[in-house]
């Protein structure tokens, strides 16, 4: 009886293998993709092992190296006193950073979800359960950006106020909001964690933000969990003495391996990696505009990030992402175009005049999803090696 499940298990796997990775340009900003080196850490005996602080598991000296190994190359990447990488998602730092620093009843300043922001952390998530008061950063549209002047009287008050969102094309007002809060201030990095690790974007820990918390695996590219990163001592230790045992119980030792690889990756290639992406959403942008399709922060040049936004209502951002899938071409509902993933593996400016190409086709009804897939099938068996990794064979045989 199992085998038939087995085939038809494999069968699936393999499906998804060859269309995504061989036939598809993945767009989706939240995505990245690993090197072998790094996925060869799932293959390790780590996945099968605990650990925990207070030593209640025994067996654990060599796990315990590891945890240290990787939180020093943390420490050095984002040039911070203080790292944690047991976190298994970015939601889990954020939870960490709220149980700690909040009472119910407080009141927090995010992105509202209608700008943009992240949902998990508003009134529609982690605001809600942990009956907090979400107030929400004045926004400007045209800048695509928090609103530094207007949202300045809002930092008073604020327990917590949290930077970073999941539209981002632009850094943040960090520096300038920071010096007025009462509260704490945090930055999530999620999506744009990878343009910190290489120097671009901004700053956080040095603009103010006591914690920066973040997805590994959407700029950064490393495996699907979390990171909390400080330079301040009091406000580490209150959200790290969250994480045991009260957020995270097993910290998926294989996740963290496979995050010291791409550490390591980023110490070695961060700076040009950062860089590649940035230019390649700001020359996408731009060739995306000159096709006639609408883009957001045109006055601003368009991006400094991974994300390309397009700028079209709801309604048919949605309907785009079904007549894009079906020509191959992968992008959420939400009309995020993301970099990320097409520079790992080696696209470049010039590509980026193809992409915008084959995405026009689409956006304004040029030609037929059919047509644009056998055009996007060329061209991404072309990229299929990823670039910005470490030499030589993948560490576990």
């Amino acid at each position: 009886m199992y085998s038939g499940y087995l085939e038809r298990i494999g069968r699936t796997l393999k499906q998804h293998e060859d269309w995504r990775t061989r036939e598809c340009l993945n767009l989706i900003p939240s995505e990245n993709r690993g090197s072998s080196q790094m996925r060869s850490m799932f293959l390790s005996d780590l996945g099968n092992r605990y650990n925990s602080p207070d030593k209640f598991y025994r067996g654990t000296r060599f796990s315990d190296e590891l945890l240290s190994l990787t939180e020093e190359m943390a420490r050095k990447v984002f040039n911070a006193h203080y790292a944690d990488v047991r976190p298994l998602s970015g939601h889990t730092a954020d939870m960490a950073v709220l149980l700690s620093l909040t009472e119910p009843g407080d009141r927090i300043l995010s992105v509202s979800p209608e700008n943009g922001g992240y949902p998990g952390v508003s009134h529609l998530g982690l605001g809600r359960i942990l009956k907090l008061e979400n107030d929400y950063f004045a926004y400007d549209d045209d800048a695509v950006n928090i609103d530094p002047k207007e949202s300045a009287h809002q930092m008073g008050g604020a327990k917590v106020a949290l930077f970073g969102a999941s539209f981002i094309p632009f850094p943040h007002p960090t520096r300038q909001l920071s010096s007025l809060a009462d509260g704490t201030c945090v930055y999530d990095a999620s999506h744009v964690l990878g343009l910190i690790a290489g120097g671009e974007f901004q700053d956080p820990l040095r603009e103010g933000c006591s914690l920066m918390i973040g997805s590994t695996h959407k700029s950064f590219p490393g495996p699907q969990g979390g990171i909390i990163l400080s330079n301040d001592e009091e406000a580490f230790a209150k959200v790290a003495g969250k994480v045991f045992p009260g957020i995270v119980d097993n910290v998926h030792l294989d996740r963290v391996a496979a995050l010291a690889v791409a550490l390591a990756e980023m110490m070695q290639h961060g700076r040009s990696y950062a860089q590649s992406i940035v230019k390649n959403s700001q020359a996408l942008a731009k060739a995306l505009a000159a096709e006639g399709v609408k883009v957001r922060g045109a006055s601003r040049g368009f991006s400094k990030s991974h994300q390309v936004l397009l700028d079209y209502p709801q309604e048919r951002l949605k309907s785009l992402s079904v007549r894009l899938e079906q020509a191959n071409i992968i992008m959420d509902e939400g009309g995020r175009i993301g970099t990320s993933e097409l520079t790992r593996m080696g696209y470049g400016p010039g590509e980026m005049d193809t992409i915008a190409e084959l995405l026009a086709m689409i956006i304004l009804g040029k030609k037929p999803p059919d047509f644009v897939q056998k055009k996007v099938r060329t061209l991404a068996k072309q990229f299929q090696q990823p670039r910005f990794v470490l030499a030589g064979t993948p560490w576990v045989q």
